[in-house]
């Protein structure tokens, strides 16, 4: 029996071992395996506009063409300056009306100036006799009082008086010889005083209509002429004929640089797991044989048709994934062309993905046994399951967090760079401004934002350009009726090697109140209605190219719909602290009865995802909006969600707040 066991404990072990070879040698084999896709060279565009609203006289440039640096692209007219130009005609047309004083007259003005001169001084002296005897009186009286003390140090009021007045005397006596001297001059040349100021108004006007000829906007690189538009109020291409009139920091061209500085690759829909932020590829065309080594800088976060060009069979539709790859200088490649891109996969990193898959598998065998004993033991079958289900299914991403207040999350958004979280809560402790960078297994560190002082009631926070970021309080008022100053902020914070810095803020509810008042659409009524009935409430907010994305809770529309403004060019709002009629559009969602939007994150213009929370209980939902419908994806009988992102492999996470006595979960979703 003893040899028995021994032999089948050999037989086991010699079973396991001949495994761990099979897998390893898997692993090798697979080690040299690599993935191909195809892509395009690309290049960053530009966008030239100008600081003040201008008319287009004349586009020197088409799309296309290559342009040096400093190469004159638009010439531009000033309003301003032209309206100012206007002026000054209209002055000297009346001064040519005018023309033709005498010299009698002159030294009729001359006699008038002095005149005005004695009856301007004898006033002021008038004035001086007037405090040098209430000075006097209050001196005597002042005497009589023994027990008063007055110091020698310190000047009596009267006295200041007299001074100031003494000192007007001699300013005015200045003015009037100014005049005096002007008049003889003119007397002793011949000019007239029409004849002076003509000449100045014509060096004027000379001035202004050079720096109106001169305007002009010129090429800040070598490269390419990209588009030549304006955007109107919809975000829609406008193509330019020349003379028309566009508003301040409107765009008028686009130019690319001559060379590629990325690629954009489109890998298919099978493969797209495989790779990742931060991996190395090999990046090459097929007609020179030119190669580089990229860096994958980023991942879309949909599926997306392929480009027809990239199709063996233009009539058979492929899909897959965009990723873009920062590609080195001087890399050869021409603007446009398609390339190669080569992702070669390694030992170690198979290695990490068996164990990173297997040990969820394992850690759910695990529970299962955990579930099966815990069923048998428990004397009551009939327990409600669907609560522990959904702790147990969060269990594993509960924020760690030690602090005094709970994390309420409101907002997240994913950092690329760093693979985790940005989380904003609506409570903090002494109402500090702080981030939350929180790792998709749930630990968490605070960061501080500095030179921010006070930031209350935070909802939203949403991901600008690659190392900033724009928050935003709820703009709604406290329990105790109150909107303070720091609940109607809108700011950008930077955020670089772990440390947040304020950048920028603004009172946004006040530029909404502005605009309200300004303008007589039905979006300017939807926020007056939003002022009156104190129901303004903002809980999302999202970036898309220069369209700022915000999100209502409250009010909803006149047909119970959720609202959402796409404010486009919303740079204005922190260059000039306002916004336009033609910058907002509105989206109308349909939402389930006694919902409201909680957080939303856009993929396009058109399509987007978004949580509603219900308004009496813990639940809410999880929905896609496209072709102008809401889609419903994923219900939470008793979570409510305040917060989605999507990490850089396009899996879904939810920020579900628990109130005040819990830290704040989240779960991965997944692709949806």
């Amino acid at each position: 029996m003893y040899n028995d066991k021994i032999h089948g404990l050999g037989l086991l072990f010699t079973f396991i071992a001949l495994l761990i070879t099979t897998v390893v040698c898997i692993i090798i084999y697979s080690g040299g395996e690599t993935t191909t896709f195809q892509g395009f060279a690309e290049s960053n565009e530009t966008i030239i506009n100008s600081e003040t609203p201008v008319s287009i006289k004349k586009v020197l440039v088409m799309e296309g063409d290559t342009v040096y640096k400093g190469q004159k692209l638009a010439e531009l007219e000033s309003q301003e300056l032209a309206l100012r130009i206007a002026d000054i005609r209209s002055q000297l047309l009346q001064i040519e009306t005018k023309r033709g004083m005498s010299e009698k007259e002159i030294k009729s003005k001359i006699l008038q100036n002095k005149a005005e001169e004695r009856a301007v001084i004898s006033e002021l002296r008038a004035q001086i006799q007037t405090l040098e005897n209430q000075l006097k009186i209050n001196k005597v009286l002042a005497g009589g009082l023994k027990s008063v003390k007055i110091s020698d140090s310190v000047k009596n009021p009267i006295e200041i008086q007299i001074e100031s007045l003494e000192s007007a005397i001699v300013e005015r006596r200045k003015e009037f010889a100014e005049i005096n001297r002007m008049y003889t001059k003119m007397l002793e040349s011949g000019e007239t005083p029409e004849g002076a100021q003509e000449e100045k108004l014509k060096a004027e006007l000379e001035s202004l209509e050079r720096q109106n000829s001169d305007m002009a906007v010129y090429a800040p690189f070598e490269g390419i002429i990209g588009s030549v538009f304006i955007k109107n109020g919809n975000g829609e291409k406008v193509f330019f004929k020349g003379g028309e009139k566009i508003a301040a920091y409107s765009p008028i061209l686009s130019i690319v640089n001559k060379e590629p500085s990325f690629v954009k690759g489109y890998i298919p829909e099978s493969q797209f797991s495989v790779i990742k932020t931060g991996d190395k590829v090999t990046v090459s065309n097929s007609h020179s044989l030119q190669q580089v080594t990229g860096v994958v800088t980023g991942l879309g976060g949909r599926i997306i048709q392929l480009p027809v060009r990239l199709l063996r069979n233009p009539n058979i539709a492929l899909w897959g994934r965009e990723i873009v790859i920062k590609i080195p200088e001087d890399n050869g490649f021409i603007l446009g062309e398609k390339v190669s891109i080569t992702y070669s996969q390694n030992v170690l990193g198979n290695l990490a993905k068996v164990f990173s898959a297997t040990q969820p598998k394992l850690l759910a065998k695990e529970k299962n046994k955990d579930e099966l004993n815990r069923s048998q033991n428990d004397p009551d079958p009939t327990r409600n399951d669907t609560a522990e289900r959904n702790a147990e299914t969060l269990s594993e991403t509960s924020i760690q967090w030690n602090g005094n207040t709970k994390i309420e999350a409101s907002g997240a958004v994913f950092v690329p760079e760093t693979g985790k979280f940005l989380v904003v809560s609506d409570e903090t402790e002494k109402k500090t401004p702080l981030l939350f960078e929180i790792g998709k297994n749930g630990e968490t560190k605070t960061i501080p934002i500095k030179n921010l002082n006070k930031i209350n009631d935070l909802e939203s926070i949403a991901k600008e350009r690659e190392n900033t970021y724009l928050i935003m309080s709820s703009l709604s008022y406290s329990k105790k009726g109150k909107l303070k100053p720091e609940r109607r902020i809108l700011a950008r914070v930077s955020l670089s090697s772990g440390n947040a810095e304020f950048e920028k803020a603004v009172d946004f509810y006040e530029i909404l109140r502005n605009f309200a008042e300004r303008y007589d659409t039905d979006e300017a009524k939807f926020i007056k209605k939003g002022i009156a009935g104190r129901s303004i409430d903002i809980e999302g907010m999202s970036v898309l190219e220069d369209s700022l994305f915000i999100a209502f809770k409250d009010p909803l529309s006149e047909k119970g719909k959720g609202v959402i403004f796409e404010i486009s060019g919303y740079e204005t709002i922190f260059a000039e602290k306002r916004i336009a009629a033609e910058q907002i559009k509105t989206i109308s969602v349909d939402l389930p009865p006694e919902r409201k939007i909680s957080d939303l994150h856009i993929l396009s213009r058109d399509r987007f995802y978004f949580t509603a929370s219900c308004m009496s209980e813990k639940c809410g939902g999880l929905y896609r909006f496209e072709n102008g419908k809401s889609v419903p994806l994923k219900e939470f009988p008793e979570l409510k969600p305040e917060g989605i992102a999507l990490d850089d492999s396009g899996n879904i996470f939810i920020f579900f707040d628990l109130g005040q006595n819990d830290n704040s979960k989240f779960l991965n979703l997944g692709r949806i």
